[in-house]
C-alpha cells in the first residue's frame, strides 16, 4: 500500500503519476505525493489509496476558492457555500471509519 502525503507546489507544471504513469496536470498548490516526496500522485490512485486525504485536499482547495470569492462580496454566494459544506462533509464520511451496531 503506498503511503500519500499532502505537498505544497510552488508553480504549475505538467507531470506524470508515479503510480499508474497517467499524464497529471499540477495546479499550484497542494498536491498528492508519495511519502517522502518522491513523485506526484493523480487523482484516481489518491482515490485508491487515501481517499480520507483526497477529501482533505478538495476541502482545502474548495475553502481556498470560497475566500477569494469572499474577499471581493459581504458574504460568499450560497452556490459557494454548499460547495464548502458538501466538501467538508465529503471528508468526513471518507474520515469517520464505518461500525456496524451489535443488536
Amino acid at each position: 500500500m503506498a503511503h500519500l502525503i499532502i505537498q505544497l507546489h510552488p508553480e504549475a507544471s505538467n507531470d506524470g503519476c508515479t503510480l499508474c504513469g497517467k499524464a497529471v496536470f499540477l495546479a499550484e498548490g497542494p498536491q498528492l505525493y508519495l511519502a517522502g516526496g518522491r513523485g506526484v500522485v493523480c487523482r484516481d490512485c489518491g482515490k485508491k489509496h487515501a481517499p480520507a486525504l483526497l477529501s482533505l485536499l478538495d476541502l482545502a482547495r474548495t475553502a481556498e476558492r470560497v475566500g477569494r470569492i469572499g474577499r471581493h462580496t459581504v458574504s460568499p454566494p450560497l452556490a459557494a457555500l454548499l460547495d464548502l459544506a458538501r466538501a467538508a462533509e465529503n471528508y468526513l464520511d471518507k474520515k469517520t471509519p464505518r461500525y456496524r451496531q451489535a443488536v
